[in-house]
């Protein structure tokens, strides 16, 4: 008797594993994989095709998904900002949507918005938010724009754009509601913010500042790193991002251009879109002026 129970014991347990599914471990940042974001839906539809669990594990600061913690035990990383040095260890990535990196105000409480980055550095009536360049792209993306704008002259930008900062938030979540309850005149964010004001809320006075001095353009990815141990399914993965139905699905649920012109929205096609500038200069180096410059 006991003999058929665990012949009956080890048939169960072989027959579960052989159907079981395999589980992929995505990290990405909060807002990706929220209910409001691309991620759920995302999810949902590669598991149609996959015949695998997709699982997402979040942080609330998307500058530590390339950090060796946050990497542990991953099987894809999806929104990282590009780094030559990290990105040279991975096994494969390609980007699936792109942003420029601009303020975002309110035209019926900012009146005499500024018109120039120039001039931008140069007032002293406004209260800005942006996020820390130590744990979030976005800061990071403020300066590698004042650098390719300013050049020579960054220092003292960051320097005079400082005093009028009224925080820096860890990341953008934090800096955009700051914004939203009115605590601030500009908030750093995406060109592309405004489009989420008039698709979901049909509101048209969140307005980017775009400057003729050039924004910089920032691409998101998708990686699979070296010791994922879904690499074949983590491949299907990244050609899954790039077809048009998903391409649709992040532009309107990540408020971001996607990587298919084909896929754009009709309400931000009808967007300005800035003139792109590079940025030569290391994160290093931008953190290392950063702190001189404007953290005394």
């Amino acid at each position: 008797m006991i003999k058929k129970y665990l012949i009956i014991f080890f048939l169960l347990l072989i027959s579960t594993n052989l159907f079981a599914k395999e589980t992929i471990i995505v990290g990405t940042y909060d807002s990706f994989a929220a209910e409001w974001g691309p991620g759920p839906e995302i999810e949902r539809l590669f598991e149609e095709i996959c015949d695998c669990d997709l699982k997402y594990i979040t942080t609330s600061q998307a500058g530590t998904l390339l950090g060796n913690i946050f990497l542990k035990n991953k099987d894809i990383i999806l929104g990282a900002t590009y780094d030559a040095e990290k990105f040279n260890s991975f096994y494969k990535f390609q980007a699936y949507d792109y942003g420029y990196y601009a303020f975002i105000y309110n035209e019926n409480l900012l009146t005499n918005p500024p018109q120039t980055f120039d001039e931008l550095i140069n007032r002293d009536d406004l209260k800005i938010v942006v996020q820390d360049p130590r744990t979030s792209p976005v800061g990071m993306g403020l300066l590698k724009w004042m650098s390719a704008v300013f050049d020579q002259h960054k220092m003292e930008a960051i320097s005079k754009l400082d005093k009028q900062i009224i925080t820096y938030t860890p990341g953008w979540s934090e800096a955009y509601g700051m914004f939203l309850e009115e605590k601030a005149d500009l908030v750093l964010s995406y060109s592309t913010s405004p489009f989420y004001h008039q698709e979901y809320e049909n509101i048209y006075h969140y307005k980017a500042l775009i400057f003729h001095e050039g924004h910089i353009k920032e691409n998101e990815y998708v990686i699979i790193p070296k010791d994922s141990k879904q690499k074949v399914t983590g491949e299907k993965f990244l050609s899954f991002l790039n077809t048009e139905e998903i391409q649709k699905i992040i532009a309107k649920n990540n408020i971001m251009y996607p990587i298919l012109d084909s896929a754009i929205p009709s309400k931000m096609k009808d967007l300005q879109k800035p003139k792109a500038v590079m940025n030569m200069s290391t994160n290093e180096e931008l953190i290392s002026l950063w702190l001189n410059a404007a953290i005394q």
